[in-house]
């Protein structure tokens, strides 16, 4: 009987991430999550007494790897002395992250209200971009907005972790040198597989 009772959990769990990773967390129903289940409502409260207790389920060791990462990389003083080795470093590890945690990051981040959300846009504008000194607090948020599109659009079209890496190496390198750093990290990279 316990067999059955966790294949239903595992269903309701993974009907609940492809609706919170389609429609966002705020935009799902229990009532949607039960249909796409074939699973009844009142059974699934057997399970989950909420909606909440379903997300957190999906995304709570996403959420503490997340943190965690954060305190390695997004300091003034690592950030201060970027190199292009730096932002290969970065995206390897960040990259190993996302792979892992694929489904719950992209739920938190296609979150529109969530604390989860707010979590990822305070990480990027504390950590990343504090470190650079920005004192514009518009001119934060809309690069904190741009790299949040760029995460997600990432993770919403590569699961892999080395395309995850590919695609967040370039988002890194952008923000931190711009296009000619950009350009010069492609034209390096090209060099280095000729030779």
């Amino acid at each position: 009987m316990q067999i059955k009772k966790d294949e239903i959990q595992k269903k309701i769990l993974a009907v609940a991430e492809k609706l919170f990773i389609q429609r966002g967390y705020e935009n799902t129903s229990m009532k949607q999550i039960a249909d796409r289940s074939n699973i009844s409502k009142s059974n699934i409260y057997r399970y989950f007494s909420s909606k909440e207790e379903i997300y957190e389920a999906l995304v709570s060791n996403a959420r503490a790897d997340l943190i965690n990462t954060s305190y390695r990389f997004f300091t003034p003083d690592f950030i201060e002395k970027y190199t292009p080795d730096k932002c290969d470093e970065i995206s390897a590890v960040l990259a190993k992250l996302l792979s892992r945690h694929h489904s719950g990051i992209l739920i938190m981040l296609r979150s529109s209200v969530g604390a989860d959300r707010k979590l990822i846009e305070e990480l990027i504008m504390n950590r990343f971009i504090e470190a650079c000194p920005l004192k514009d607090e518009g001119i934060k948020k809309l690069i904190s907005k741009l790299i949040i599109f760029g995460l997600t659009d990432i993770l919403l079209n590569h699961s892999d972790e080395k395309s995850i890496a590919n695609e967040l190496n370039a988002l890194i390198c952008y923000h931190y040198m711009g296009l000619n750093g950009v350009k010069e990290r492609n034209v390096d990279r090209a060099n280095s597989q000729k030779g």
